[in-house]
């Protein structure tokens, strides 16, 4: 058995705002415009909405930013989800995965991940998958399946993230021979 004392590896992970949430950030910036100026027309109480409006969008843009934080450590693998204003911050611990219990790890859609793809879903209702990707249609994301421990003892995991190239290395110092599909940096 290999030591992994010496793996320490971090990253984080902007996830992209979807379309639908800008379109209502756009909508609740008319809305105090529309405030503002019913407020210069009609009167001191219109300033209440406006300002209502113009912090429920900032709080809302606020909530909807997300952060994954990867963070290898040995060979636990920790994911916290990170989201809210810089003064409220809300942070998760997303999952914990063992990675001496990974199965394949490859690019998504990759050939190697085949068989545990195959393995997983039979598996059927057993299975859980985690998507702690940045939701970047642009970048391709890379797919682990593993063997929960813990509370999804035995459970097929199945976890689509986007590594670094350098927390790719220190995956595959731990598993070198369930890593692949990666060209060498």
């Amino acid at each position: 058995m290999a030591a992994y004392e010496d793996i320490l590896c971090a990253q984080s992970v902007n996830r992209r705002i979807p379309g639908h949430v800008r379109v209502i950030q756009w909508m609740l910036y008319g809305a105090v415009a529309v405030f503002t100026v019913a407020g210069a027309m009609g009167g001191f109480l219109w300033l209440f909405p406006a300002l209502g409006t113009l912090f429920g969008s900032w709080y809302y843009m606020g909530t909807a930013r997300v952060t994954y934080e990867y963070r290898l450590e040995g060979a636990q693998f920790t994911v916290e989800r990170v989201s809210g204003l810089k003064s409220r911050r809300k942070v998760v611990r997303f999952g914990e995965f063992d990675m001496t219990k990974l199965i394949a790890m490859a690019p998504e859609g990759s050939a190697a991940l085949d068989e545990a793809e195959k393995a997983s879903l039979n598996a059927g209702s057993k299975r859980i998958t985690y998507d702690i990707s940045a939701h970047d249609p642009d970048n391709i994301c890379s797919v682990m399946y593993l063997t929960g421990v813990g509370p999804e003892q035995g459970r097929p995991l199945k976890v689509i993230f986007q590594p670094s190239p350098e927390m790719r290395d220190c995956i595959a110092r731990i598993a070198p021979d369930r890593v692949a599909g990666y060209e060498k940096q």
